[in-house]
């Protein structure tokens, strides 16, 4: 059995490994093309008031709000597949694979988040970060 690593890095997935703010504004810009201003605005009302509820950002627990209050809305399943299939590796900040194998010379490198328990860690896969890494959330 190998002793214990000296050192562990910790590094948050959000605003640090992948540029979030441009995959929120990405999906503002998603959201304000398919459904319209109006829905738009109320998807980020619910957004905002779910996230000051739970504490953490939770674009799909926003999306099923929304869809409580507007079931038939025809949008809904292209808004899911928007947010489930965004391609996150191409918000990756520059050099955060190269700096997450640099770190891998020197100790166990874990990618932690606060968000959601579903969006979150397709958002890790998804992105290239979970090869050789150690996803928490």
């Amino acid at each position: 059995m190998a002793a214990p690593s000296p050192v562990v890095f910790l590094l948050d997935v959000d605003n640090t490994l992948i540029d979030n703010d441009r995959v929120a504004a990405d999906l503002r810009r998603y959201l304000r093309r398919e459904v319209g201003p109006e829905p738009e605005a109320r998807y980020w009302a619910i957004f905002e008031d779910l996230r000051a509820e739970l504490g953490y950002a939770d674009y799909l627990g926003a999306l099923q709000r929304y869809r409580v209050e507007h079931p038939r809305d025809p949008h809904l399943l292209a808004v899911s597949a928007f947010l489930v299939n965004y391609p996150f590796a191409n918000r990756l900040f520059p050099g955060s694979l190269d700096v997450l194998e640099h770190l891998a010379a020197f100790g166990p490198t874990v990618i932690l988040s606060d968000g959601d328990v579903v969006f979150q860690p397709r958002k890790v896969e998804r992105s290239g970060l979970f090869d050789g890494s150690t996803a928490a959330s």
